[in-house]
Parts: C-alpha cells; structure tokens; sequence
C-alpha cells in the first residue's frame, strides 16, 4: 500500500517515506522551487508543472496534480 503524502503546495505532493533527501528535485527545478528545511520538504509556491522534480525523483516521493481548468 502507498504511503500517504503531504501537500507541501496546492499542486505539489510528497511522500516522505520515499524520499531519501538526496536533493535531485531541488537541484533540476528551472524555478528554484523547492528546499529542505531539516528533514521537511518546502514548496516557496513557485511551481510551473513542468514535471521535471517527479521526472528524476529516484524514488518517486513527489506528485504534480494538474492544474484545475
């Protein structure tokens, strides 16, 4: 069974069972959107959904939900 994720942004998810903080997400994103703060993952609202951060995420622990039209 998934674990549950946070909402760390209104379109971003993560799971932190899955992450193993190795800061791939935060070093592809062109928008400087996201960082850890200790073990906690933050969104500084930014995020165009270009989907780079849960392209190369190793271990799947973050989830772009779609824009709502």
């Amino acid at each position: 069974m998934a674990k549950q994720g946070q909402a760390i942004d209104p379109l971003l998810t993560w799971t932190p069972d899955y992450c193993k903080h190795c800061s791939t997400c935060i070093t592809i994103c062109p928008v400087e959107n996201l960082e850890f703060r200790g073990d906690e993952m933050f969104s500084l609202g930014k995020c165009t959904q270009c989907l780079l951060c849960t392209k190369y995420c190793p271990d799947f622990a973050i989830e772009v939900e779609p824009k709502k039209k």
